[in-house]
């Protein structure tokens, strides 16, 4: 009965080390899973910081937004890239800016779904028109000789105030922020050659302001036009 006991034991001892093995699995796993959760974490609140920090200085100011990292040639998210992608467009914009004395109404940023290229309303369009001004031409073809030998699609959208349109011809700001998103779009595409299964547009009237509303100047923030390079998820 001794024997057997004490094989019994031996045998017993000799299996300890997978309880030790499983165990260390099962921390390394909840190490991984902590340290996912905390990353995710931590860029939602990157995310809304760098948002806050957008809209008080209104430009790139870090890189992020609530979307991740932007770059790679397919036009995804990866990491790598992100700030040749970003801080290159960046200067490329200032240096447009520079030459054409543009510096308050032209602005890079980075949005949910890409980089936004924001055009100012009064830069672009007479009140309650969706007619480019001959002035607006200059920057667009600036703005898509810089973007043309990117891979992503371009998003075109339209923004107004909370102003009621007075206009025959729109009956809402629905209608004329559509028309203005449409006409930039078009001269991207039959002016400057950007292909066309390329673009969109899209109106979104007074929906989606980046100011109150409250004071001139924040109206005229809200009248605007953003080229926006997408990136995919």
């Amino acid at each position: 009965m001794r024997r057997k006991a004490h094989v019994e034991e031996a045998h017993a001892n000799s299996e300890r080390w997978l309880l030790t093995y499983a165990d260390l699995i099962t921390l390394l796993l909840v190490f991984f899973v902590v340290m996912y959760s905390m990353s995710k974490a931590d860029q939602e609140k990157f995310s809304r910081v760098n948002a806050s920090l957008q809209r008080a200085f209104g430009g790139l100011v870090l890189q992020g937004d609530d979307r991740t990292a932007l770059g790679s040639d397919s036009g995804s998210m990866s990491g790598n890239s992100v700030m040749e992608d970003l801080l290159g467009m960046r200067t490329e914009i200032g240096r447009l800016k520079g030459n054409m004395g543009l510096q308050n109404q032209v602005n890079v940023g980075l949005e949910k779904d890409g980089i936004a290229i924001t055009l100012a309303g009064s830069l672009l369009f007479d009140s309650g028109r969706a007619e480019l001004r001959p002035e607006a031409l200059g920057a667009l073809d600036g703005i898509a000789d810089i973007i043309r030998t990117m891979p992503n699609n371009i998003r075109v959208e339209g923004h107004t105030d909370n102003i009621p349109v007075d206009s025959d011809i729109f009956p809402t700001n629905w209608e004329l922020s559509v028309a203005r998103a449409t006409a930039v779009t078009r001269y991207l595409a039959e002016i400057d050659r950007i292909p066309a299964r390329r673009l969109s547009a899209q109106g979104y009237g007074e929906f989606k302001p980046i100011a109150d509303n409250k004071s001139r100047d924040s109206r005229a923030m809200n009248r605007r036009v953003e080229i926006l390079v997408i990136y995919d998820n």
